[in-house]
């Protein structure tokens, strides 16, 4: 198989990445950070990939998270996992549509626990010990998004409304009524949260929960919005958009659409449907494209690497800059994990955790480590685009 890339990547200046943005390490929630970027930015990529921990359990398609060398499971329950250890920490009450998000020593997780559905639950993330509860005002549909000052967390509820909460006080600051139910998770940053709606509807709210506007979404299957330092970015079935985020004024449009969420370094948003797109946040234009001949999940991007899972069981390293030339030179390296690797992948420094399916038909996660920092494992056919 020899992959196919199109395009170069010269003459992008315009930088729109989310200043706001604190997550430095780890991928401690769904797309890294709070404003759905998965782009660890100042991360280590993976250059001799090898297979560092393959547990026997199974585990959904869901993107998991890791922080501190540990990874935590989107399913009920929870594994808490040291994969260098190849060790298995502890568990809890989880939920199989997403991960805990992990922060300051603690995941925060939607499982629903002896206390009741309607409760966020938080466990100390290096031993799982569940040491509070906070009442919420509805069923929680979206993992917690925190403000940048980490005093207010931020939830979709599963009955069209979305609340804050203070983290100290563990109070309900306000609720708010949206049209639609609220099933991706919203995306927060400096003073404004975006929430899309089965109602096809984007709705920009102050962190006060004041609304500031609202704009149709043109677009069914609609994934996660992304929110950039100048623009929001929202994407579905088949329309991709830009809006200006002060206003909610379009930018650019791109009718092609996604069928999973989306990947945002500042200059280029990531956008996968069969192939990948890597497109000027500026315009639109596309700036490269890979298209194996397999689809590819979601785009990840560490540092200058954008990682991609295929349909055919591979873990994929492309280099995020540059001109890949005609042949497939944006892949850096390969490797075999099993059937289908994907929907999306969470990375961390030397570290990529992939949910797939194993060739003996188990969904499951399989952990990728660099072969330098790993004792174990079989190693993949390096820079091929042959495999």
């Amino acid at each position: 198989r020899v992959a196919g890339c199109l395009g170069g990547d010269e003459g992008q200046t315009d930088d729109d990445f989310p200043e706001g943005v604190r997550f430095e390490d780890g991928w401690r929630t769904y797309a890294h950070d709070d404003a759905n970027t998965a782009f660890l930015r100042d991360g280590t990529a993976i250059s001799e990939p090898t297979i560092e921990y393959e547990p026997d359990f199974g585990m959904g398609s869901t993107e998991p998270v890791a922080a501190d060398g540990v990874a935590y499971t989107p399913s009920d329950p929870i594994r808490a996992l040291d994969p260098a250890a190849g060790e298995e920490l502890w568990t809890a009450q989880g939920e199989e549509w997403t991960a805990p998000v992990v922060l300051n020593g603690i995941a925060y997780s939607l499982g629903v626990t002896v206390h009741g559905p309607n409760r966020l639950a938080l466990y100390r993330a290096r031993t799982g010990r569940l040491f509070r509860t906070i009442e919420l005002p509805g069923r929680p549909r979206t993992p917690p998004a925190f403000s940048n000052d980490r005093e207010t967390l931020f939830l979709g509820l599963d009955d069209e409304r979305v609340c804050a909460v203070d983290i100290d006080a563990a109070e309900v600051k306000w609720t708010r009524s949206l049209f639609g139910a609220v099933r991706r998770p919203l995306a927060v940053n400096l003073h404004s949260i975006f929430v899309v709606t089965e109602g096809q509807r984007l709705y920009c709210l102050g962190t006060d929960g004041r609304a500031r506007w609202q704009a149709p979404t043109e677009t069914v299957e609609t994934v996660a919005p992304v929110v950039g330092d100048e623009r929001v970015y929202l994407a579905g079935w088949d329309r991709i958009a830009a809006l200006e985020r002060r206003s909610g004024d379009v930018v650019w449009e791109d009718d092609r659409g996604v069928h999973e969420r989306l990947a945002f370094d500042g200059e280029r948003l990531y956008a996968v449907r069969g192939s990948l797109r890597a497109l000027d946040s500026a315009t639109g234009e596309e700036r490269w494209r890979y298209y194996p001949d397999e689809t590819v999940s979601a785009a990840s991007v560490v540092g200058d690497t954008v990682y991609v899972g295929t349909g055919r069981g591979d873990l994929v390293a492309l280099n995020r800059t540059g001109d890949g030339g005609l042949f497939g030179d944006r892949e850096r390296w390969s490797i075999s994990l099993g059937r289908n690797v994907g929907h999306s992948l969470a990375a961390t420094d030397r570290r990529v955790l992939c949910p797939l399916v194993r060739d003996d038909g188990l969904p499951s996660i399989t952990v990728v480590a660099d072969a330098d920092e790993s004792s174990a494992g079989t190693t993949a056919d390096a820079g091929g685009s042959e495999s």
